[in-house]
């Protein structure tokens, strides 16, 4: 709007000039040719100034126009690019969460008898070469089943001086369990590689739903493990993996009784990063 008003004031400046002049000096199409000369040289001298101004200004309205059109486009392809980098890493996350949801319900067995506890596998055995008391004091039960038992044994704080307690609270880190190190690496990388603060959130609620919170618990052991057994050239990628999974389940666990089911080194860490 500015642009008309300087355009429309400086023609009406140009017509009154050009009144005046030809007021003053009269017109005659049978003028000498230099006096037409004259005449031009005259416009040309009071129209150029404000010519190139206005010129100027129209330069300078196009770039920043272009300018403006630059940044909406280039918001649309970040928001575009956001978009797509969200829908990949969303099928992948979720691909990993249903290959997990299938193998918690996988059976193990558990051997307990009071005095020792840990996973005991009779595959490969024939009947007549297992002895008969670690089936009476075995159980096989899906491994879902015994990550609850285990965090509602967590929940007591057991004495980790007696020692069928230190080996049930070790008993996580075992290859019934380790089978998910992969898994929680590669949810912790996809969610890293996540920039969009606003598709973080919501896929920290939908992936976080789709596990039990024992589950999630679990994760945040193996990860807090992985990061204290970590040798040089690891502990970076080890850092990160838990820092992703703990501040995912520390965000979303609103339980804070399940929450305090973590052992206390765990809790420790968390608070001393202030995600609890």
């Amino acid at each position: 709007m500015g642009i008309k008003i300087y355009v429309a004031s400086l023609s009406l400046i140009f017509f009154i000039i050009l009144v005046f002049f030809f007021y003053q000096f009269n017109f005659n199409l049978n003028t000498p040719i230099e006096n037409w000369v004259n005449t031009a040289s005259y416009f040309n001298g009071i129209l150029t100034p404000p010519l190139l101004a206005i010129t100027s200004v129209l330069i300078f309205l196009t770039w920043r126009t272009s300018k403006s059109e630059l940044e909406e486009t280039k918001l649309a392809l970040r928001e575009q690019s956001d978009t797509q980098n969200f829908s990949v890493i969303k099928d992948a996350v979720f691909e990993i969460a249903n290959e997990i949801k299938v193998t918690m319900q996988k059976e193990i067995r558990v051997f307990d008898d009071n005095k020792e506890i840990y996973f005991i596998n009779f595959d490969g055995y024939k009947d007549s070469e297992i002895d008969e008391y670690y089936y009476e004091h075995s159980q096989k039960i899906p491994l879902e089943k015994f990550i609850f038992e285990y965090f509602q044994f967590l929940k007591t704080r057991p004495d980790k001086n007696i020692e069928r307690n230190k080996q049930h609270v070790d008993i996580i880190f075992s290859k019934e369990t380790f089978e998910y190190i992969d898994k929680i690496k590669s949810i912790a990388l996809f969610m890293r590689a996540l920039k969009s603060k606003e598709y973080r959130e919501v896929l920290e609620v939908t992936l976080f739903a789709k596990l039990t919170i024992f589950t999630w618990l679990m994760f945040v052991e193996i990860a807090f493990h992985l990061r204290q057994t970590a040798k040089e050239g690891e502990k970076e990628t080890a850092e990160l993996v838990f820092l992703e999974i703990a501040g995912l389940v520390c965000r979303q666990l609103k339980e804070i009784a399940w929450r305090n089911a973590l052992s206390d080194e765990v809790l420790l860490e968390l608070e001393k990063r202030k995600l609890l």
